[in-house]
């Protein structure tokens, strides 16, 4: 029997579904099938690894965008847990439009607002920490990397004794970013730098450049010894 969320679905988990480039692709896959599809089978189809597909399919599910359900097989054994698409939340228009509203408004208010909401976002993620004596970017990196994944931006990190890079290969705010980048990139950045300053204020520091190429942005974290974030090449 299909597992349906009977509860109101709220708009920013909807909207929340619909932005990452993954999802929209796994929900693609959905609609194109016969039937259902598994974990597996979605993972191979579109080339995510299989953790990624099942972690893609939960929030797709709680959205009500897609259905699970357990499919006997003719055998003995456990029965196969399928997905299915629902048709919900096709029209992502109006959220679109609301994010060009609020993002162009922002975008008269300066730099440092948008930071601000970087900051006070990093906050829902984690609460703050007391910093370590000595924070290094290992532990600190862990909740950037953690953050970042549940965005959907698909963060690769390379860490040393004193600094790391965090490739983002997946923006789900591409679009919106390229026409506002003082926006949503310094949002970005505030969130990267409010997650560090819990794990390392005044010990740790981090920046963010955008589109270093045209599908990826690059963070940097090192501690305040280096003299600043320099760049670790992966």
């Amino acid at each position: 029997m299909p597992i349906v969320y009977n509860r109101r679905v709220s708009d920013d988990v909807t909207y929340d579904a619909l932005a990452v480039p993954s999802r929209r692709q796994l929900l693609a896959t959905l609609k194109a099938a016969d039937g259902g599809l598994d974990a597996a089978a979605l993972a191979a189809a579109t080339g995510l690894h299989a953790n990624t597909v099942r972690f893609h399919l939960d929030l797709l599910v709680r959205a009500g965008m897609v259905e699970q359900h357990n499919e006997r097989g003719r055998g003995r054994g456990r029965p196969r847990l399928v997905y299915t698409a629902t048709g919900a939340g096709e029209d992502g228009g109006g959220y679109r439009l609301l994010a060009e509203m609020i993002v162009s408004h922002l975008d008269q208010a300066g730099p440092a607002v948008a930071e601000d909401a970087g900051r006070a976002w990093a906050r829902r993620f984690a609460p703050p920490e007391q910093p370590a004596a000595a924070a290094e970017p290992a532990a600190a990196t862990g909740q950037v990397v953690t953050a970042f994944t549940t965005m959907g931006f698909e963060p690769r990190a390379a860490v040393d004794d004193r600094r790391a890079r965090v490739d983002l290969h997946a923006c789900p705010f591409r679009g919106i970013a390229r026409r506002h980048p003082n926006v949503v990139c310094t949002m970005h950045r505030g969130l990267l730098r409010g997650l560090i300053d819990q794990h390392g204020a005044g010990h740790l520091e981090a920046d963010l450049t955008p589109f270093v190429e045209p599908d990826l942005c690059v963070a940097h974290i090192s501690t305040t010894a280096t003299g600043g974030p320099a760049p670790l090449q992966s």
